[in-house]
């Protein structure tokens, strides 16, 4: 930040003028680069439908009324303090909000990419695999395993078809929660 500066002919304070490249640049977030229109806009949403208030922020309550919505229950408290973390102390404006989800986005694979991995479980070549090895295959194996509760979460959502999944809905499903 430029620092005001006494006239030493005149004894008057006057702000240095700001030549070209010397002014200093804040850092821009890159957070609309990430996101997609769509995307924003139903965050923005969102974010609207949480700040009843109006306020410009949201916070921890309106948080975990969000969170009991989606997981049809109420978060513990441990995610809730891990949320609020991640805000790092400031309060959750519009801006905010979007940085957080498009971190949790930035993390998750294309619907592509999912859609690659089930085709190697479609064993009937008609773009659905068995419910019950997705089941196995979800909550044994690999780095983020899910609960018997999240799988039937997804099943209430994927209802599942003689037995089999459409593993491309599932895809779009995973990559937009």
């Amino acid at each position: 930040m430029a620092s005001i500066r006494p006239n030493r002919s005149t004894g008057q304070t006057k702000k240095p003028t700001n030549k070209p490249g010397s002014a200093k640049k804040r850092p821009t977030s890159n957070v609309f680069s990430v996101l997609e229109q769509h995307q924003v806009a139903e965050l923005r949403e969102l974010f609207n439908l949480l700040d009843a208030n109006h306020a410009g922020v949201v916070g921890r309550e309106e948080l975990r009324d969000m969170l009991t919505v989606w997981y049809e229950r109420a978060p513990t408290e441990q995610l809730l303090n891990e949320l609020m973390a991640e805000a790092r102390g400031l309060p959750l404006n519009f801006t905010l909000f979007l940085t957080l989800f498009a971190q949790k986005l930035r993390d998750t694979d294309p619907p592509e990419v999912l859609q690659n991995a089930f085709r190697c479980f479609d064993s009937n070549g008609d773009g659905t695999v068995d419910a019950e090895e997705l089941r196995l295959w979800l909550t044994t194996k690999g780095d983020q395993r899910l609960t018997d509760e999240q799988v039937d979460e997804i099943f209430r959502r994927m209802v599942p078809e003689n037995g089999r999944v459409k593993y491309d809905a599932l895809a779009n499903l995973l990559h937009d929660c």
